[in-house]
């Protein structure tokens, strides 16, 4: 169903993003942020814990703890927001959510213990587990259906230039403070979380509803703070253009499980768990093994880690350029694939000691280098395009579930990496890694929905009818 009829025979979802104007442009860079922020978090405190464990002589299970805090508090958050974004708007929370990122990653600069820290790193996570349900849906209801692919694998690209940006921070650190004031770098790298976050929140002041919820509101006889209408002509630079806002109805849970798209949904509750066990088992962990593996000094590893994922970067727009012509599945199976192959690959060069040789840094380097290319070629940017799937009345409600799911992947893999480098060694990071995105690579050859193209409609009919992986 149309939000605005077919006016003057232009269909919003068929324009090419090259008609859009820049008011959509800057919509998508503050989606894009939330992505920054979210990896700048991630790599800060896997380079922080590098720090922290000699001072305050972390466990591993402790090690763990902390590394996995935030992804606690990101559970929460995501399951928090969502529903309360498909009720009353995406635009409010929207903005607003980032409060948690700027208030408690300061505050965790000032910590004395080991639970005070924990708890701050919790509740920044919950700012940051809105933003998992919102900043996707923002984008996926922004972009028209024609390009959507490009406008959410190239989102998803900030992931990893807030990577690159979070190892050259805490090599800058490292430099300046590391060896004479350790307790201070550690400090300044969390407390500098804060200052990112205000940027973001600064920037999504001027940004409106989404179109797509307006429209569906407008429908159901309900008051909204901007018309549809306008925030589509806002992006056309002027025009007044038809879109498909998706099935008018009333938000529910049960949405999720209509018909046979109870299988998507499941699939999604699996997928991205095991997938983060694949992705944050390394993400954080990155300077930690790279050390470990052979290259000696803290710097070093810092260096290596911001110089392997800036090559790696090519994937995400990889991905873009060619997500609306191969489709969201293959480009999915195929780096999946890859690299669990790579990791074996990893496993078997570990147990020939190869890594205790002069070959050591070309080893990591070029193993590293291919794992981050393929997962930003591959199933990392569908993390933020399945927000697509979901229908429009309940996008935000299914992300934030879906992200609620991943953050046990992720806890695990944050909490389970250093006891499992502790208690078996490097061949089990290996082993875990790699099996884990295989896994991958297999359930989304059995069930993953290809959606290039398809508007939010035709995309729930396709799921409803159970039109999916090996059954389209």
């Amino acid at each position: 169903m149309n939000g605005s009829g077919n006016i003057k025979g232009v269909n919003y979802d068929d324009l090419p993003l090259r008609k859009l104007g820049k008011y959509f442009w800057l919509a998508w860079f503050t989606a894009s942020m939330g992505q920054f922020v979210d990896a700048y978090d991630t790599l800060i405190i896997g380079a922080a814990l590098l720090y922290l464990k000699p001072l305050w002589r972390l466990t591993p299970v402790e090690t763990g703890l902390l590394a996995a805090s935030a992804f606690i508090g990101v559970a929460l958050g995501a399951v928090l927001f969502g529903p309360i974004a498909d009720r009353m708007g995406r635009r409010l929370l929207y903005i607003y959510d980032l409060v948690f990122f700027v208030v408690f990653g300061a505050l965790s600069a000032f910590v004395t213990n080991f639970w005070e820290l924990f708890t701050v790193r919790f509740l920044l996570g919950i700012g940051i587990g809105g933003d998992y349900s919102l900043s996707p849906t923002m984008v996926a209801e922004y972009a028209p259906a024609r390009r959507r692919g490009f406008a959410l694998a190239s989102m998803n690209s900030f992931w990893g230039i807030g990577s690159v940006v979070g190892f050259l921070s805490a090599y800058g650190m490292a430099v300046a403070w590391g060896n004479t004031n350790p307790d201070f770098t550690w400090r300044f790298m969390l407390g500098s979380e804060a200052i990112w976050g205000l940027v973001v929140i600064l920037l999504r002041m001027g940004i409106l509803e989404s179109p797509r919820w307006a429209a569906l509101q407008e429908q159901l006889g309900r008051r909204v703070r901007e018309k549809s209408t306008d925030v589509v002509k806002k992006m056309t630079g002027g025009r007044e253009a038809s879109f498909d806002p998706g099935v008018v109805r009333k938000p529910s849970i049960k949405d999720l499980f209509a018909g046979k798209m109870w299988i998507t949904t499941i699939f999604l509750w699996v997928w991205w768990p095991v997938a983060d066990i694949a992705f944050y088992g390394s993400n954080m962990y990155t300077p930690y093994i790279t050390k470990g593996l052979g290259l000696t000094t803290t710097e070093l590893s810092f260096l290596a880690s911001a110089l392997y994922w800036a090559i790696a970067l090519l994937g995400y727009y990889t991905t873009a350029v060619t997500y609306d012509i191969l489709g969201r599945r293959f480009v999915t199976i195929l780096g999946s694939t890859i690299m669990g192959i790579d990791m074996l690959i990893g496993f078997a060069l570990y147990e020939m000691k190869l890594f205790s040789t002069s070959l050591a840094f070309p080893l990591v380097m070029a193993l590293f280098t291919i794992y981050y290319y393929f997962m930003n070629f591959g199933p990392g940017p569908f993390t933020v395009a399945m927000a697509e799937i979901w229908p429009t009345r309940v996008r935000a409600t299914g992300q934030g579930l879906a992200a609620m799911f991943s953050r046990f992947g992720a806890a695990f893999a944050s909490f389970y990496m250093p006891v499992l480098i502790n208690q078996i060694g490097y061949d089990g990071a290996f082993i875990l890694l790699g099996g884990a995105i295989l896994f991958v690579a297999l359930w989304s050859y059995l069930f993953m929905p290809e959606t290039k193209g398809l508007t939010p409609s035709q995309i729930e009919q396709m799921v409803l009818e159970g039109r999916i992986g090996i059954f389209s």
